[in-house]
């Protein structure tokens, strides 16, 4: 099972990237392509290293897994059928 905190990875080195490309650009200095990728690596271990020391900073995604939790409006049970159909004599 991934960890609650394993996609804030990717977020965290898009943040990397925002803000130092947002500081070179404060400061008239010219990003550079290698700029990207140390910056994104860079964020990325800073959030894999905060996941793992503290992991209940970053929220959990719930997914529901069964279909009536979505539908509010249904309220009955439904009849479930496994295998073949019935015999209509029977």
């Amino acid at each position: 099972m991934i960890p609650a905190w394993f996609p804030w990875i990717v977020v965290g080195g898009f943040l990397f990237v925002l803000l130092s490309f947002i500081a070179s650009k404060y400061k008239q200095n010219d990003y550079q392509n290698k700029q990207f990728l140390q910056d994104f690596i860079s964020g990325s271990i800073l959030i894999g290293f905060l996941g793992i020391m503290m992991p209940d900073i970053f929220p959990t995604i719930n997914i529901p897994t069964n279909l009536s939790v979505l539908s509010k409006d249904i309220d009955s049970e439904f009849d479930l059928q496994v295998g073949p159909p019935r015999l209509a004599g029977r």
